[in-house]
Formats: structure tokens, sequence, C-alpha cells
């Protein structure tokens, strides 16, 4: 256990992890909802969210020890990251017919 511990604790590995996690999640997430953006741009915006995510849970000293619930906090992110750029980014136009 000491061993992925300090596996999870190098920096590179964990940073190998978030973009993972992020273009992963955006992959998903395009297959799911079809977006006109593509997956590369899916992808990139996934990968901020992971990132967002884990250094939320990190300022928020969420178990300090245990690397997990910061990636898990990382997957999180990118969801959150992924649906509100979808939801705001999709629409420009209607947004500002409502003004």
């Amino acid at each position: 256990m000491n061993d992925l511990r300090s596996f999870l604790a190098d920096p590179f590995v964990t940073l190998v992890l978030i973009i993972a996690i992020g273009a992963i999640i955006g992959w998903i997430y395009e297959e799911r909802t079809h977006s006109p953006h593509g997956y590369i741009t899916s992808a990139l915006v996934g990968v901020a969210g992971a990132y967002t995510g884990f250094h939320l849970a990190a300022l928020m000293k969420l178990a300090s020890s245990a690397a997990t619930i910061r990636l898990l906090a990382a997957a999180a992110g990118a969801l959150i990251v992924l649906w509100g750029w979808r939801n705001f980014h999709l629409h420009p136009k209607r947004a500002r017919k409502r003004r």
C-alpha cells in the first residue's frame, strides 16, 4: 500500500492521471451527447475540468493521504465543466435574446 501511495504522490504520475481522466471522460461525454464540438475539444475541456476538480479537492484538504479521493474529484470536475460548457456554450444567441 505504501508503494501505491508513493507512486501516486509523484507529481508527474498525478499529471498523467489527470490528463488521462479528463480525456477519457471528455471522449465518453462526446460519445453520449453528440455535441458539435468534436472529440478533441471535449477531451481538452475534460482535462481542464479534471485539473480544476483535483486541485479544488487538494485546496479543501480532502483526504490528503488518499489520492484516489482527489482523482474522483478530478472525474467529477471534468463532468461538471463539460456539462456547464456544453449548456452555456452551445446557445450563445439564446442568452443574448433573453436580455
